[in-house]
């Protein structure tokens, strides 16, 4: 039976997500290609001869273009089955299934991908945790997401294209140099609730753990590709704080050269200063951290649970220890008003950031996915919404503030780094 793993976007990093959903299906002893559309583009001859066609949509930038692919897969291989897996493949499960593929894992997808590929190989005995099909989508049943970790695999690497091929602009500019950027994860899901976030749609504020030694024979591999910086890609660094900890004096003590950076909640830095002076010593560069917007309002409406007094406490506290910070907002968003724009370059200017901030971040505008819970609150319901597949346009009350979104946009380049973490 022949598997291809197909992504086409992670942030502009290695495809993680693919990496470990690999090793399990190679260690069954099934026939496993990859194909990354992000640097090695479409090719179409890779769809034909397979059995099965697993697409990777982890965010939501991937979920258009996770569709197109599976189209052309229809089209060049009618008898293969297509399957979607990832955060954004759990969310949308029951729109995705059916309609533009066979089937769709809902939560942690290692398990069902192998017995999805068990089933389709003739296992018929075999139960199907976490896997909404076509069958179920016609039945109305519905299917919990798979939140078991059974064994935890050491992602698969070499398969994947190499990591120079995945240019991070704005880790190089934090770094002053150019870095080949690797990832890897600690854990997965996130103990806390911002209502925009897609994490916790997913994971409903459950986390799962990677054991130690697998982050660690990880990170071996990714230095023996030529790994400069590492990125860990939690959507809270602290979600697991003591694992982390734990996990970066070993790589330090056998990586002494290597660098690294996370995301990390304001109210985590506040609350953990030590431990950051401890970071700074091993090499912990910069972290990312998301502030939305400088306004009581607005991380008040998200449930941040952090205030603009706090904010600034972080940054002050982050220029001090040496660790830069990478921070990232919501730009435009319900909430704001034209003044909140111009004071926005005070709050900048202010706190030393207008040498920081990724261009990009002034562009950013509140995501309404469908199932956000932001969409259950009176401050988004009272807005213009305009439902479409797979998310809800807004329309600002004040129009001034859509016009300048409209006019302030640029040409999007590929891999910038635009989100708060790498898991929405």
């Amino acid at each position: 039976m022949k598997i291809l793993l197909v992504s086409n976007f992670e942030g502009g990093f290695q495809p993680m997500t693919v990496a470990a959903a690999t090793t399990p299906l190679l260690k069954a002893g099934f026939d496993v290609s990859v194909l990354d559309t992000y640097v090695d583009g479409i090719q179409e001859d890779r769809f034909v001869g397979q059995d099965l066609v697993a697409i990777s949509i982890p965010l939501f930038d991937a979920l258009f273009a996770g569709i197109e692919i599976a189209r052309l897969v229809r089209e060049k291989n009618p008898s293969a089955h297509i399957t979607f897996f990832g955060q954004y493949a759990t969310i949308n499960a029951y729109r995705l299934a059916g309609k533009y593929s066979d089937s769709c894992v809902v939560g942690e997808f290692e398990t069902p991908l192998l017995a999805l590929a068990r089933h389709l190989s003739g296992d018929t005995q075999l139960m199907l945790p976490g896997l909404v099909t076509t069958e179920v989508i016609e039945k109305g049943e519905t299917i919990h997401p798979y939140m078991g970790r059974d064994e935890i695999h050491i992602p698969t690497r070499s398969t994947l294209p190499p990591l120079h091929k995945y240019p991070q602009a704005q880790v190089d500019k934090l770094m002053g140099s150019t870095q080949i950027v690797g990832t890897t994860e600690i854990a997965r899901g996130c103990h806390h609730k911002c209502l925009y976030c897609s994490v916790f749609a997913a994971y409903d504020g459950k986390v799962f753990l990677i054991e130690e030694d697998v982050v660690i024979e990880d990170v071996r591999q990714l230095v023996k590709g030529g790994m400069t910086h590492l990125t860990f890609i939690d959507a809270d660094f602290f979600n697991s704080k003591h694992h982390g900890v734990k996990i970066l004096r070993r790589l330090h003590e056998e990586f002494p050269e290597l660098t690294y950076d996370f995301t990390l909640r304001i109210d985590h830095i506040l609350e953990n200063k030590e431990i950051l002076l401890e970071m700074a010593g091993l090499n912990v560069a910069f972290v990312t951290s998301a502030l939305e917007f400088p306004s009581e309002e607005v991380l008040d409406a998200v449930a941040k649970y952090t205030s603009l007094e706090d904010i600034e406490e972080a940054i002050a506290f982050l220029l001090g220890t040496g660790i830069k910070l990478n921070p990232t907002f919501i730009m435009f968003n319900p909430w704001i008003s034209l003044e909140d724009l111009a004071t926005f370059r005070a709050f900048v200017e202010r706190n030393n950031l207008d040498d920081i901030i990724d261009p990009i971040q002034y562009e950013t505008r509140l995501h309404l996915y469908k199932g956000s819970p932001l969409l259950n609150t009176a401050s988004v319901q009272a807005l213009e919404l305009t439902e479409q597949e797979f998310h809800v346009d807004w329309k600002h009350p004040d129009p001034r503030v859509d016009e300048l979104y409209y006019a302030s946009l640029t040409p999007q380049e590929e891999g910038i780094f635009k989100r708060c973490c790498l898991k929405c």
